[in-house]
This record gives C-alpha cells, structure tokens and sequence, in this order.
C-alpha cells in the first residue's frame, strides 16, 4: 500500500513539473490565444489532481467501489449471466463477436481510414471525416443510418467548432472548398 501511494504521490510530482513547465513554456500568447504549453499545463494540472486524488485514497484505506458489487436482483442475475456467457465461450467478446470477426473489422477500419485520407484532398478534412464516421458506424458497426448521419454532423461541427472557429486552425478544404 506504501508503494502505491509512493508511486503515485512521484506521478504528482511529475503533473506539477508538467503544469509548471507548460506555464512557463506559455500557456496563453499575448493576444489571448492558446499556447504551445496549454496542453502541458493542463495535463500536468489533471494528472496531479488524479494523483493525488489516487494517493489519500490508498491512505485512508478507500478503494474504488466495483460498479457490480452494488447490483442487486435482477440486475445481479442478469450481470452474473452475462459474465458466465463470456466465460463460457473465451473466443467472444462481450458483443458476442469473435477473435476473426473483430480481425476482420479492424482490417475494414484501417482501409476506410486509408480511403478517407485519399479523401482529404478532394473532399476537405470536415467532409472526409463525416464519411469515415457513417462508413464506419454504418458499414462495421452495422448501425442504421440515420442515427449514423446525426452522430456525424454532430462530431464533424463540434471539430469545426473547436479547431477552425475557436483556436483558428485552418482546416483543407479540398477542390469543393466547402468546409
């Protein structure tokens, strides 16, 4: 328990150098926007925080509480059977897919990325990564589409959002030059 509370009172220290190393790399430039050591900083703050956080729990004896262990009833049974399922048949994850179907989808995700970042250029980021998105939600993932479209313009406006309107990273925009 000693050790554990060492290592992770060593990994406070180590945030704390990283949120003052960030800070003193600049954080913020003199016209308000984002630094090249916000993301240092911040991570440095966060990985402290969680450290220390880590550390008077290991001191006062309180572990993180299992999720499972506070079922009761039918969610009980109903968490016990679908363990014992998995436990049945060590081949399937815990969506029932199997070591060669979940080979298979990753050989797809890797190839519609490839397609995706042809894409760019024609395209434009934004409407590449919408595509990679309804492919893959549609396609691997087997959703329906219209949820797949919604998920899709939803996270293509947030990145639009963040990097192209809030921190100004210009973004390709392809021949279309929509987006």
């Amino acid at each position: 328990m000693a050790a554990k509370a060492a290592f992770s009172a060593a990994l406070a220290v180590v945030g704390v150098a990283a949120a003052i190393g960030g800070w003193a790399y600049g954080a913020l430039q003199e016209n308000g926007q984002i630094g090249a050591g916000f993301l240092p900083m911040v991570l440095g703050v966060a990985l402290a925080a969680l450290a220390i956080v880590d550390v008077v729990q290991t001191l006062t004896g309180r572990e993180p509480v299992d999720p499972a262990e506070e079922l009761t009833g039918v969610e009980a049974e109903a968490e016990a059977a679908a363990i014992d399922t998995v436990a049945e048949a060590p081949d399937t994850d815990a969506l029932g897919r199997t070591q060669r179907q979940r080979n298979r989808m990753f050989v797809m995700v890797i190839g519609m990325l490839f397609v995706a970042l042809l894409l760019v250029p024609v395209l434009g980021l934004l409407l590449s990564l919408g595509a990679l998105i309804v492919a893959i939600s549609t396609i691997v993932e087997r959703r329906r589409i219209l949820p797949s479209l919604l998920v899709s313009v939803i996270a293509v406006g947030i990145i639009h959002l963040v990097f192209a309107v809030l921190l100004g990273v210009p973004m390709p925009t392809g021949l279309i030059g929509f987006i």
